[in-house]
């Protein structure tokens, strides 16, 4: 199902085909085609510096660009002008920003406007370049939106990363922070109170010492692997 957004961006390019038809078909109008060409460069700057965007700002983009490349165009020659290459660039460049579809319908619309100034073989190879270069800007278009794609990956997975390696260093700091205060503290309390008993082992059983010595050299050496734990980390 086509999207609201395609028939936009058809809209707005077709409009420009037919407003540069009326334009340049009319005698009036087309001895002030610079001025309109100007105008339109100008309402373009200040759109995007003054205006705000919306849902019509890339379609108005094109709209604009197109009626400034026909005008440039069909004004100095139609298919012998020697701007003719800027519908190339155009196409490119409506490749990155619309949908491919509509801009395959305007490089065939561009075609029927200017198919009544064919008149030998090197007009129709000029006309015939549209149809092969828009897939050719379809496909470039679409590789460099790719490259962006990727690249806005790469920037989300950087983040994380480095999100990550923050959290990391702060449970590092706070383990070394618990060896050296809290687990060191508990653990000599308890080769503390296990060293005082142990010297006064007359007065319990002989299973009860064997226990208290085990608990008293368990102690040592969980003292033993923090120190190692903390080396560790610290290195």
């Amino acid at each position: 199902m086509l999207s609201a957004r395609f028939f936009i961006h058809l809209g707005f390019l077709l409009s420009a085909l037919l407003l540069t038809f009326f334009w340049t078909k009319n005698p009036n109008f087309s001895f002030y085609t610079l001025q309109a060409i100007a105008f339109l460069v100008l309402f373009y700057f200040a759109n995007h510096y003054l205006g705000k965007k919306n849902r019509y700002s890339q379609a108005l983009d094109g709209l604009i660009f197109a009626m400034v490349t026909l005008l440039l165009v069909t004004q100095t020659g139609g298919l012998t002008s020697p701007l003719f290459f800027l519908f190339y660039i155009l196409l490119f460049g409506l490749a990155l920003f619309f949908e491919p579809l509509p801009t395959l319908i305007f490089s065939l619309a561009l075609i029927i406007f200017f198919a009544g100034e064919v008149k030998n073989l090197n007009n129709l190879i000029q006309i015939l370049s549209l149809v092969f270069i828009a897939p050719l800007a379809l496909f470039f278009g679409k590789q460099y939106l790719e490259l962006l794609e990727k690249e806005e990956k790469i920037k989300i997975l950087k983040q994380e990363e480095n999100q990550l390696t923050a959290e990391v260093g702060q449970q590092e700091e706070d383990t070394l922070l618990w060896l050296s205060l809290t687990f060191r503290q508990h653990v000599t309390t308890i080769l503390d109170n296990s060293s005082n008993l142990i010297a006064d082992l007359s007065r319990f059983s002989l299973a009860q010492k064997e226990r208290l010595q085990a608990i008293h050299e368990n102690a040592k050496k969980l003292l033993k692997l923090g120190d190692k734990l903390k080396e560790k980390i610290e290195g």
